[in-house]
């Protein structure tokens, strides 16, 4: 089935990111920093793999009288914008990559002004090239025209508040919105896990020792006794998923019933 791809309103044109901007953001962001982002895409490939164009599952049940034919194919069209004040490239991969496994034919990246360098060279290395420079009007704008046409959409937004207007639109219509709305809690546990590089992954990230984590990075016996989401090895320090996100939220089921042939029959399936 051919994807209803929306057309992007002519005025986005001239809110692209610059070829020379991303690459200067490419090499200006620290080796280190392009590594985890590396080791992150890398991570969330094997976990997830790729989905199907087209997934296709047929049921007979004759004895409660139907058919039943049940398919799966990626939204049409995906939208992530990420506001200025987020900082952290990995988790921002761990959003966009989701999207792109479960092979949305158009993902568009949007940043609030001023773009963070660390996001741009993030995207980079994702293979992003059409990245948007929107302001908050700018954003809805683009929301309502994507969501104005055929086809099923998704939404993500990584923010601390800004972006709500975007949420209240999106569930106005109905349009299915994942965010992250505050930046994790951390806990490490021993001296093994680095914690330079946990910082440069998640600088805005809360460290705990008392409350429950979002994530605990240690090794050995003492992680089975922390209550987390994510536990992470020394090595993985700067690799994330987000629990809540993952390439089933992109995709679109249908489910297409016919009555079994010793009852009146509708026909084949189309």
């Amino acid at each position: 089935m051919k994807a209803s791809v929306p057309e992007l309103p002519p005025w986005l044109a001239e809110c692209l990111v610059s070829d020379s901007e991303l690459a200067q953001a490419y090499e200006n962001a620290a080796p280190k920093l392009r590594a985890l982002c590396k080791h992150t895409l890398a991570v969330l490939h094997a976990f997830f793999g790729e989905s199907p164009d087209w997934e296709e599952r047929s049921l007979t049940r004759s004895a409660h009288g139907f058919h039943t034919r049940a398919c799966t194919k990626p939204a049409d069209w995906a939208l992530v914008i990420v506001d200025a004040d987020y900082a952290s490239a990995p988790r921002f991969l761990a959003a966009l990559m989701p999207a792109l496994l479960a092979r949305v034919p158009l993902v568009l990246c949007a940043c609030t002004p001023p773009t963070r360098p660390e996001l741009l060279c993030a995207l980079e290395l994702a293979g992003q090239e059409q990245i948007y420079a929107l302001d908050a009007t700018q954003s809805l704008d683009l929301l309502r025209s994507l969501n104005a046409q055929p086809g099923q959409g998704r939404l993500m937004l990584l923010h601390r508040g800004a972006l709500a207007d975007l949420r209240s639109v999106a569930d106005d219509a109905e349009l299915p919105c994942w965010e992250e709305r505050r930046a994790p809690v951390l806990r490490i546990c021993g001296a093994k896990p680095d914690a330079a590089l946990i910082h440069l992954a998640h600088p805005d990230a809360a460290h705990t020792e008392d409350a429950a984590p979002d994530a605990v990075y240690c090794s050995g016996p003492s992680a089975v006794h922390v209550q987390a989401p994510i536990t992470l090895p020394p090595g993985m320090e700067g690799c994330w998923l987000h629990p809540t996100l993952t390439p089933d939220f992109f995709r679109v089921r249908s489910l297409m019933f016919r009555l079994a042939p010793d009852h009146p029959d509708t026909g084949e399936f189309p």
